[in-house]
């Protein structure tokens, strides 16, 4: 049986294929055999799983989860049943959501992120960086002309979003009256 592209309950394929290029807990690829043997099933059985041509049985299911350390439903949905509302009404990520959950730890860091979050000026600076990087990498892949009129547009790209970066972050630094005098 194949499953059907695009429906929230199957992703499972992708994300299948995402768990054994990274192992959420180790960071090391698992191979197909590796993965069969761990859940006492064929490597040709992984195989057909990751390229959604079947689908695993309930306990292989199971098992393929505690493998990799998630949950069945983040399997199937690539969002855990605790994460989902926050993911819903956030749209953060699995992984965005957990780390925010470990920096709960770290009331310092907590902080940070809490007054980068509630000012108004970060969220224009994320999207500044995500145009500038565009911009950048649309370059940088020959999209555009790297040299015109005798000016190195590239460099000139690449010192624009590092002086940005470098201001927005000054500027964070004088929020908080460090007093960090910049040698620029």
């Amino acid at each position: 049986m194949t499953i059907q592209e695009g429906t929230l309950a199957w992703e499972f394929p992708t994300i299948l294929r995402e768990l054994l290029e990274k192992h959420p807990k180790t960071g090391n690829r698992t191979t197909l055999k590796e993965l069969g043997e761990a859940v006492g099933t064929r490597q040709q059985s992984i195989s057909l799983y990751r390229n959604g041509d079947t689908q695993p049985s309930p306990d292989i299911l199971i098992k393929i989860a505690a493998f990799f350390g998630v949950s069945v439903d983040y399997l199937l949905t690539g969002i855990s049943s605790e994460n989902r509302a926050v993911h819903e009404q956030l749209g953060l990520s699995e992984q965005s959501i957990d780390l925010l959950k470990v920096a709960k730890n770290y009331p310092d860091t907590l902080g940070v992120i809490d007054e980068l979050l509630s000012d108004g000026e970060f969220y224009t600076f994320i999207q500044d960086i995500g145009d500038k990087a565009r911009t950048l990498k649309s370059m940088m892949q020959g999209d555009t002309p790297k040299v015109s009129d005798g000016l190195n547009r590239l460099g000139y790209f690449r010192w624009d979003l590092h002086t940005y970066i470098q201001d927005f972050i000054q500027r964070e630094l004088d929020k908080r009256d460090l007093g960090i005098e910049s040698n620029c």
